[in-house]
Formats: C-alpha cells, structure tokens, sequence
C-alpha cells in the first residue's frame, strides 16, 4: 500500500512540479475542443457571411436551419421567418412547386440537387439564382446534413434571352433578306451572273431565258466565249482580265447570241469581290436601234441643213457679187481695149485698174456682210452652264467616238459662272471641234487616242479647251485655220471653223487654236461670263 501511494505520488509531482489529474487533464482538453469548434465556427460563418452567394445549411430531413447573410440582407427576412419550409415565401409563385418537388426528391434519395428559378428581394423585384445543394456525409455514409447555395445569375439569363431574341430576329431577317434578294434574282429583267475570275459562269439568273433564250444547264459551267458576236470577243477578254485584277467595269457593252441565231446588245455592269464577278447586263438592243435611227436622222438633218445653208449663202453672195464681178469683167475688157491701141492709152488702163480693184473690194465687202449677216441672225438668248453643254454634247457622240479607241477625259470645274447665249449654236461650235479632234485621231497608230476637253473659270471669263493627241497643225496654217473656204482635209469645205469663230464673236468670245507638243492641237474658246459662281 506504501508503494502505491508512493508512485501516485510520483505521477503528481515530478521534479517538484506538481502535475493536474486525470480528470483535470479531460477537463481541459475538452476545453479546447469546444474553443477550437467555436472559433471554427466563427472563421466558416465570416467566410460564409462574405462570400458573393448565398449559403444555407439543413438537417439530413431537409429542414433548414441557418442562412448566410447575404440571403438575410437580400430577402429582408429573418431566419426564423425562413427556418424550415419558409424559405417558400420569397419564391416566386410560377416555380415554387417545382422547386419543392424537385429537391424534396433530393432530400429523400440524397442524391445533389440543382435548379434555377428566380427569388424576391427586399425591395419586390425577382432576380434568377442558380441554386445547388449537397449531402454532408458521416463515415458511414448516412447523410447528417444537407449545405447549399444560391448564385445571382440574372445578368447572364438575361443576356442569355438577348442573345436568344437577338438570334431569332437576326434569323427572320437573313431569311427575310435571302427571300428580297431570291425574288430580286428571279424577278430581274436584267441579267445577272455570277462568275469566276476566269469568266466561267457559276449561276444566272432566269432572265437569260427570257432575253437570249438559254437554259441555266445551258450556261453554267462555260464562259461567254460561245455566245459573242466576234467582233466583241478580243474586248470582251480583255474586260475580263481588268476585272480578275480587281478593276470594276462601269460600262462595257457587247452583242450576245439569241438562241434563235440573232445578237443582242447588252449593257455590262460588274465588279470583283472574293475570287468572283458579279454582273448585272441590261438588253439595250432596242435603245441602240434607235440611237443609230436618231444619229442618222442627225446627220440627214445636218447634210440638209449644210446644203440649205450653201444655198442662201450661194443665192445671197450671188445675187450681191453680180454686180461688182460684172463690173470687174467690164473694166478689164476696157482696160485689154486701152492697152491694145497703137499706142497705149496708159492713163485710162490705169483708171481701168483701178476700178477693177474697187469692185474687187466691194465684192469681198459683200462676202463679209453675208458672213455677219449670217452669224447675227436674232435667237433667244439663255443662261447656259457650259460644263452641262460639253457634257450633253459629248454625250451624243461619246459612243462614236469609243468605237474608234479614243478616251476621253473630261475636267469640268463646278461651279462655274453661267454664260448668256445660244445653245444650239454654242453646241453646234463644241460638237465640230469634237468632231474635228476625232478625225485629227483617226490614223493615229501606236500611241494613245486621248481627247480632252477642261472647262474652267478665268477672271470674268469661261474657258474651253479641247485637246487631241492627233497629228497637230502646221504652224504654217495656224494663222489661216479659221479662214473661210481654207481646209487642210481633202474632202473638207473650209466653212465649219470660219463659222464657229463667227459664233463665238456674236457671243462676245473669242476662238484660238494652237498645235501641243510633242502632238496634238488644242482650240480655246473664251466666253464672257454673266452670272457670279
């Protein structure tokens, strides 16, 4: 019994320190552990209390029994308004049955449970939450607890059913615009074609049928080549190449073969776009046949015209040089008479003479006076924008002039001041020195045929230019260009610039020309102005 006691005491005391009991030592422990677990607990429920989600724990039955802050601050609920089933209250009416049906299955097979639907806040509005919830476990595999949570996801459903909406209208609309764009296709009276950069048609449109004749089979998978007038085919290659290196044609015009042997003209409008052409040809056949009828017309009309002016310039110079030519051969038979005597009566020759010079000067009076009469005939005169005459005129002969090679580059200053005159008369000048640059070009081989015609502003004063890339004027002939009855072409008349300088001078203007190096010639014409731009 001694030595008993003598070793309890020992396990109290050892070096002279004295040890707490069994019990104490329990006592303390279990201290600790209750310490440890309430600062385990204050550190999940911070943690919880500050995460972005809501957070809720329940018993293994489901029953809930602590929330998170964040629901509490969100819902405006206490949590003995929402321990147990109460968290039903803030659900909205539309998902709450689904909701308790769905995760009191969860609850009874303990399987985890996930669901979106939207909760109310404090203040009325619903936002969406995706909720989810996990059984907790023992080591025996019993569920002893249920923690789950709640996500704000309203942005994203809401961006979700935008995207959706933005989707099902962006969808009507392209169906919508394929169905525009098919009627367009199948409704155009114009042809449209899609094609390679090789010119190999891909798909045409059901006006080939209508215009030409052919079948889509019949078109599809070949080039035009086959169906040009072959006179058309060395532009048409060409017109090609400019396209498959990204140049657009804005006019170009070819004949096509009908299916019934005849051609038509067609209008061409493409443009490249990824390894494609796109088309649009209009049939201008109809509008070509009366362009040719009308410049027919126009050059009847002209000849008539040319032929009624000669006349009254012939009847009138006639009728007004009879008189002096008679003279003028009257005194020159005299004048033979004096000088033919025995001995010549040079005094009275000499007055012969000199009235022989007098009626040759009356006579070139009177050639003058027609001249003017001529030009000073009264017309109406109006405001005019010379640049919209140049281009109504060029207009009228721009095909023509296309069909022989030359380009044509207008420089039209805007706005220019008005001019006041005649336009038919001011055209008729623009339209024959057009007409004199292009036939300046016609033999010209191995350069460019270029026409330009600049209108521009000078002082008080409207200047036209046009120039031609042709052979130019002598610098001889310079001075007599505008000479009445002086030509340098063979066939020519020599009237057309005598009167179109006479225009320009009725008109207050003047009218110049010049050769250009190192080819070419350029006619100024200068008209006053009358109107400020």
């Amino acid at each position: 019994m001694a030595r008993t006691r003598d070793r309890a005491a020992l396990e109290t005391t050892i070096a002279g320190v004295e040890l707490p009991s069994r019990d104490a030592m329990v006592a303390i422990e279990q201290s600790q552990a209750e310490a440890a677990l309430r600062e385990s607990e204050a550190r999940f429920r911070e943690l919880a209390d500050n995460i972005s989600q809501f957070a809720w724990t329940a018993d293994q039955s489901g029953w809930i029994y602590w929330y998170n802050k964040r629901w509490h601050d969100y819902t405006g609920t206490t949590l003995k308004e929402m321990e147990g089933w109460g968290w039903q209250k803030v659900h909205h009416p539309d998902h709450v049955d689904r909701v308790v049906q769905r995760i009191q299955q969860s609850f009874e097979t303990g399987t985890p449970w996930e669901d979106t639907f939207p909760l109310r806040g404090r203040d009325g509005n619903y936002r969406w939450f995706l909720s989810r919830a996990l059984p907790i476990r023992n080591e025996a595999g019993d569920v002893i607890r249920w923690f789950g949570t709640n996500t704000d996801v309203t942005e994203q459903i809401e961006a979700e059913k935008a995207l959706r909406e933005l989707n099902e209208t962006l969808e009507q609309r392209v169906e919508a615009e394929i169905r525009e764009r098919l009627q367009i296709w199948n409704a155009s009276q114009d042809l449209l074609v899609v094609a390679a950069l090789d010119g190999t048609y891909l798909s045409v449109n059901p006006a080939w049928s209508a215009i030409l004749g052919w079948s889509t089979s019949d078109l599809v998978g070949k080039t035009s080549q086959w169906l040009l007038h072959p006179d058309d085919e060395e532009k048409t290659r060409a017109e090609i190449g400019r396209l498959g290196v990204g140049e657009k044609t804005l006019r170009f015009e070819s004949r096509f073969r009908h299916k019934d042997g005849y051609y038509r003209w067609i209008s061409w409008k493409a443009t490249p776009d990824h390894e494609r052409i796109y088309a649009m040809g209009r049939d201008v056949t109809d509008l070509k046949v009366a362009e040719n009828t009308l410049q027919e017309t126009r050059e009847e009309l002209a000849q008539v015209a040319q032929r009624t002016v000669l006349a009254t310039m012939s009847a009138a110079i006639a009728h007004e040089i009879k008189q002096p030519l008679a003279a003028i051969v009257a005194n020159a038979s005299a004048g033979l008479r004096w000088l033919n005597r025995a001995t010549p009566d040079l005094d009275e020759a000499r007055a012969t003479f000199e009235d022989i010079a007098a009626n040759a000067h009356r006579a070139n009076e009177v050639v003058q006076a027609v001249r003017g009469m001529i030009a000073k005939t009264d017309h109406a005169l109006t405001s005019i924008d010379i640049s919209q005459l140049v281009r109504e005129t060029i207009a009228l002969v721009r095909d023509d002039l296309e069909a022989t090679g030359i380009v044509i580059e207008l420089e039209l200053a805007a706005p220019l001041p008005l001019i006041s005159g005649h336009r038919g008369r001011l055209q008729q000048v623009i339209l024959n020195v057009v007409t004199n640059a292009a036939d300046a070009m016609r033999t010209v081989s191995g350069r460019d045929r270029v026409l330009i015609v600049k209108c521009d502003a000078e002082a008080d004063n409207i200047t036209v230019l046009v120039q031609d890339s042709g052979s130019g004027i002598d610098q001889k002939n310079i001075e007599r260009i505008f000479d009445p009855f002086f030509s340098t072409k063979s066939n020519g008349m020599g009237i057309g610039l005598a009167i179109c300088r006479t225009i320009i001078k009725a008109h207050g203007g003047r009218m110049s020309a010049s050769s250009v190096a190192p080819y070419g010639s350029v006619f100024r014409i200068v008209l006053p102005a009358v109107h400020p731009a």
